[in-house]
C-alpha cells in the first residue's frame, strides 16, 4: 500500500476551485477569468514572502552549509565561495582534511549562453540564466519540509547524478535525479538557444524562483500543452489519492463562463498563443458541461485538445462519439499496466481492466487517439513497463504515445522510501530498452532536441509554432517508427537524429533572417533529409517523402490523421516527463517549464503549481465551496459564436 501522504500521482491529484454551472455565448465571456469572492490573494503573497525567508543568506557569496564531501561521502560543513568562472566548494571534512571542487553556476557568475543567437534577456525585461550543462553544478531548489528556496548542488557520484541542499532549519537531503550520468550529460547537451518568452506575463517583477509564479517576466517559454482542472469529483476512489472532494470535503467545480476566462487567458498569451489544452481533474468529463466546454475551446482557436481521464465515461460509444463531435481530439489515459491485476491496489475499482479495454475500442470506433499515461514507481510497478509498450504496439492504430511519469512526492517522506521509490528517466530509459531492443545512448533524446523542427515551420508558414523549449532535464525518450507487422524501430536506426535538427537549426535561423524561405532554402530542406536518411536501416515501406510527411503528421493532424494517415507511417512516442517535487526541485527547469496551468490566480508552470510548491493548494482553498453548498445558477445560454 502506497502511502497517501508521500505519493503524488499525476492522474490522482485533482484540483478544487469555483461553483457554479452556467454557460453563455463565448464571446460574451470575459478576457480573464474572474475572480471568486474571497481571493486567494492575500495568502499568496504572504506565502511568496515564505518562499524567500532565506533570501539574505543565500543572496551572495560565500556561505557556509553542509554537503557531501566527494572523497569519502560523509556530509560536512562547506563554503560556498567565488571564484574564476564559477563557484568553489570547500569541503571542511574531519577525515579527509578540506580539499575544494569547481562548480558550474548561473546563480552567481555572470555567463553566456554556449549556443549564441539566442536573447539574452526575456521579452519582459528578465536576465536569462543559460542552461549550465557541466557537473558539478550549483541549483537553486527548496527544502522538502518547509519549501524555503534554497541554493544547493548537483552532482555525479558513482555513475549517478544527485542533488543535495540543507535548509538551515531543517537540514540536510538529498536525492538522484538520474541513475545513469551518461543519459544525464547527453541530455544537458541537446538544447539549443534560449528563449524569450512571454511578452504579457501576469506578474511582471521577478524575484526568486519559484516565489512569483503566475507567469512572472523570467519565464522563458511558451505553453507546448496547457493544463485546465474542470472539477475535482471522481468516479473512482483510489486509495492514493488523497485530494479528490470526497476526501477533502470541497468541491471545484468552475462554471462555463469562469472555464472560458480561464482559456482565454491561455489564448491571450504572447508572441505564441496557447494551441493545445488539456482538460484534467478529478474526472473532467463529470462536469455538467463538459462537451460544452471542449466545443467552446475549439471555438477559441485551440487546436489540440485532450482530456486526462480515467476512461471510464468513454466506456460508453454514445458518449466517445459526442466527444469527437464537439472535437475533442486525444485522450491521456490512466494506465498502470494489462489486466486487472495492474489496477486492484492502485484503484481498489473492480472491472476497471474491462472499461479500460472498452474506452480503447470505443476510441478506436469513434476516431480518437489515445496517449498511455503510466505512473511509474520504483519497485512497485516498474517491471511492468515492457508490457504497458507491448500493449500500444498492438493497438499502435488508435494509440499513439506513451507518456511515462516518474513519481513525484508530496509532503514529507523518509528518506529510505525516498531512496527505494524513486524512478528517474535514467531507469526508464533501460527499461524500454529492454522491452524494444533499442540503445538508450544512441537513440533517446530530450524534448528540447525538436525545437528547430518548431521554429523550421514557424520560419516556412509565417505562424507562430508552440516549441518545446523545456530543460533538457523534463522529458526523455525516443520516437518509434511502427512497421506493418508491429515491429518498433527508433527513429534514430533510420535517421541521424544529431546531424539532422543540428541542420534544421542552421536552416530555420537562416529562413528567419531573410524573412521568407525560397525555392533554394525548400530544396535545403528535403537535402537535408535526404542527406541524413539511413535507407539501409530503415524498416519495409519507409521513404524519404514518407518520413518527411511523417514528421508533418506530428504536428498537423490534418495530415497525420484521418484519410491522411494512409500517407504517413505509423509512429509510437515513447517518452518520460519527470514533474519536479520539492526534492528534485530545480529553478531553471520550471523557469522554462512548456506544461501551464491556466488558474483563477493566473497562468503557473507544472511544477510550481502541482508537486514543488503549495500555490495549488492556496488557490484551491480560496476558489472552492463545501461539498452540498449551493451552486450558483445556470445562465441557460448557449455557445452560438465562434471565436478565432
Amino acid at each position: 500500500m502506497i502511502d497517501r501522504t508521500s505519493v503524488s500521482r499525476r492522474m490522482d491529484r485533482p484540483a478544487q476551485g469555483f461553483g457554479g454551472t452556467g454557460f453563455q455565448p463565448v464571446s460574451a465571456v470575459p478576457s480573464s477569468a474572474p475572480a471568486a469572492e474571497g481571493t486567494a490573494l492575500p495568502a499568496l503573497e504572504t506565502y511568496r514572502q515564505s518562499l524567500r525567508r532565506f533570501e539574505g543568506r543565500f543572496a551572495k557569496l560565500p556561505f557556509r552549509t553542509r554537503a557531501t564531501c566527494p572523497r569519502c561521502r560523509q556530509v560536512v560543513p562547506s563554503v560556498f565561495a567565488a571564484t574564476a568562472g564559477g563557484v568553489m566548494v570547500t569541503f571542511e571534512c574531519p577525515s579527509c582534511g578540506a580539499n575544494s571542487q569547481f562548480h558550474h553556476d548561473n546563480l552567481y557568475t555572470q555567463t553566456a549562453s554556449d549556443r549564441p543567437g539566442g536573447p539574452t534577456c526575456t521579452l519582459a525585461g528578465a536576465p536569462i540564466r543559460p542552461v549550465v550543462r557541466g557537473l558539478p553544478r550549483t541549483v537553486q531548489t527548496l527544502c522538502p519540509q518547509c519549501q524555503a528556496i534554497l541554493v544547493g548542488r548537483i552532482f555525479a557520484e558513482q555513475g549517478a547524478v544527485w542533488m543535495e541542499k540543507t535548509c538551515p532549519e531543517h537540514g540536510h537531503v538529498r536525492d538522484c535525479l538520474n541513475r545513469d550520468v551518461r543519459l544525464y550529460a547527453k541530455a544537458q547537451f541537446w538544447s539549443f538557444e534560449e528563449h524569450a518568452g512571454q511578452a504579457n506575463p501576469q506578474r511582471p517583477g521577478h524575484q526568486a524562483c519559484p516565489s512569483d509564479c503566475g507567469l512572472c517576466a523570467a519565464h522563458q517559454s511558451a505553453a507546448c500543452l496547457a493544463n485546465l482542472d474542470l472539477t475535482n469529483r471522481c468516479n473512482l476512489r483510489c486509495p492514493i489519492c488523497f485530494a479528490n472532494s470526497g476526501v477533502t470535503g470541497r468541491l471545484y467545480e468552475p462554471s462555463y463562463e469562469q472555464v472560458v476566462g480561464m482559456l482565454r487567458q491561455l489564448r491571450d498569451m504572447r508572441p505564441i498563443p496557447a494551441t493545445a489544452i488539456q482538460f484534467s481533474g478529478g474526472e473532467p468529463t463529470l462536469h455538467p458541461h463538459f462537451h460544452r466546454l471542449v466545443s467552446a475551446a475549439r471555438d477559441l482557436g485551440f487546436s489540440n485538445i485532450q482530456i486526462a481521464t480515467n476512461g471510464i465515461t468513454h466506456a460508453n460509444l454514445d458518449f466517445a462519439r459526442q466527444s469527437v463531435a464537439a472535437g475533442l481530439h486525444t485522450l491521456y489515459l490512466q494506465f498502470d499496466g494489462v489486466g486487472q491485476d495492474a489496477y486492484n491496489a492502485t484503484r481498489a475499482a473492480p472491472g476497471l481492466w474491462d472499461k479500460k479495454l472498452a474506452c480503447v475500442e470505443n476510441c478506436r470506433t469513434a476516431g480518437l487517439k489515445i496517449a498511455l499515461v503510466p505512473t511509474i514507481i520504483r519497485g512497485i510497478n516498474d517491471q511492468r513497463v515492457g508490457e504497458i509498450i507491448r500493449f500500444a504496439l498492438d493497438n499502435i492504430d488508435v494509440i499513439s504515445a506513451i507518456s511515462f511519469q516518474p513519481v513525484s512526492f508530496s509532503g514529507r517522506i523518509d528518506p529510505s522510501q525516498l531512496a527505494a521509490q524513486r524512478y528517474t528517466l535514467g531507469d526508464l530509459a533501460h527499461d524500454v530498452a529492454r522491452a524494444t531492443g533499442c540503445d538508450p545512448l544512441r537513440d533517446m533524446f530530450p524534448l528540447s532536441i525538436v525545437v528547430p523542427l518548431a521554429q523550421l515551420l514557424s520560419a516556412l508558414t509565417g505562424k507562430p509554432k508552440i516549441r518545446p523549449s523545456c530543460h533538457p532535464n523534463c522529458a526523455f525518450g525516443t520516437y518509434f517508427l511502427v512497421s506493418p507487422d508491429r515491429k518498433p524501430v527508433p527513429f534514430p536506426r533510420a535517421i541521424d537524429i544529431e546531424g539532422m535538427f543540428t541542420d534544421m537549426n542552421i536552416l530555420a535561423r537562416r529562413i528567419e533572417r531573410h524573412g521568407r524561405a525560397t525555392w533554394f532554402d525548400k530544396l535545403a530542406i528535403y537535402r537535408m533529409f535526404k542527406r541524413h536518411f539511413r535507407r539501409d536501416e530503415a524498416p519495409a515501406g519507409l521513404s524519404v517523402g514518407k518520413f518527411i510527411r511523417s514528421l508533418q503528421g506530428m504536428v498537423d493532424k490534418g495530415v497525420g490523421r484521418g484519410e491522411g494517415e494512409q500517407f504517413t507511417y505509423r509512429t509510437l512516442m515513447c517518452a518520460g516527463m519527470h514533474f519536479q517535487d520539492c526534492y528534485n526541485f530545480d529553478a531553471d527547469r520550471a523557469s522554462r517549464c512548456v506544461i501551464l496551468y491556466s488558474t483563477p490566480e493566473g497562468i503557473f508552470p507544472f511544477c510550481t503549481y502541482n508537486c514543488g510548491p503549495a500555490y495549488r493548494a492556496l488557490i484551491e482553498q480560496a476558489h472552492s465551496r463545501p461539498l452540498g453548498a449551493a451552486a450558483a445558477p445556470a445562465t441557460g445560454a448557449k455557445v452560438t459564436e465562434e471565436v478565432r
